[in-house]
């Protein structure tokens, strides 16, 4: 448990090193780093502890941009362990010309789930997206071919033949990202949707839909709030296909 805590504040010695590194650089590197972190603790008949973090970092060097998004959720009530459980993505993406009407990218992106008895999934790929900036909108769009690796607990699915806890497929990836600016700033609404696709089985996608609202407090500083909604066609028996949570914390945002 300390291990992890440790890799969430991570991003901040991160950030420390890197803006000696990028006064070099004179004008050329662009950075933000969002942390955030929400939890609970009860104790008594009932105990539980709950801990959510996690860090943003874009990174931008000429044409080329990086985005690292990775949040760390930890759920245990009395003796039993419900949540460990990582969320990772990682997107590079490359501007011909400085353009963001058409580029390349590529991505990678890791997760894993005790609630879907999901042991790790890794998927990777390349593509290519398109940006729409218009100053309080900023809308884009990623389309990419999938390699995926997933080992689960398990070997019997819903709406699947394939049983086998490893299971390894070509996706069809699709991200769609809208942030939108309200009240000079004030407050931010921003969501992003992940449609995956499996090349393999008809049958087998998930859609993830993650819709945000920010409230700024004071410079860098903010209150969210995070509607997270996860349906899988494919899972393993007894469990359901869909699950959501409401979640809210604060954030702090350092940038340059």
């Amino acid at each position: 448990m300390t291990n992890k805590l440790i890799f969430l504040f991570f991003p901040y010695f991160f950030w420390i090193s890197i803006e000696s590194f990028s006064q070099s650089l004179e004008d050329t590197l662009h950075y933000q780093l969002d942390l955030n972190l929400s939890g609970r603790r009860i104790s008594g008949e009932f105990s539980q502890a709950v801990i959510r973090g996690g860090f943003d970092l874009d990174l931008t060097y000429k044409n080329w941009h990086l985005e690292n998004s990775m949040t760390y959720r930890y759920n245990k009530a009395n003796t039993t362990l419900i949540e460990d459980n990582w969320n990772g993505l990682v997107t590079l993406h490359y501007y011909p010309g400085g353009s963001k009407k058409l580029y390349p990218g590529l991505f990678s992106y890791f997760d894993n789930s005790l609630i879907y008895r999901i042991k790790s999934r890794h998927n990777f790929g390349a593509g290519f997206g398109s940006e729409f900036d218009k100053g309080l909108l900023n809308l884009s769009l990623m389309g990419m071919i999938a390699n995926g690796n997933s080992s689960y607990d398990g070997s019997e699915f819903v709406n699947s033949n394939r049983d086998f806890s490893t299971r390894k497929n070509g996706f069809m990836l699709f991200i769609l990202e809208n942030r939108y600016r309200i009240s000079k700033e004030l407050i931010n609404f921003s969501y992003r949707i992940f449609y995956f696709q499996s090349l393999k089985e008809k049958a087998d996608y998930i859609i993830k839909l993650n819709p945000q609202l920010n409230f700024n407090l004071l410079k860098g500083f903010s209150f969210y709030m995070i509607y997270e909604y996860r349906f899988e066609n494919v899972h393993l028996e007894n469990l359901s296909s869909k699950n959501d949570i409401l979640l809210f914390g604060f954030n702090l945002k350092l940038k340059r």
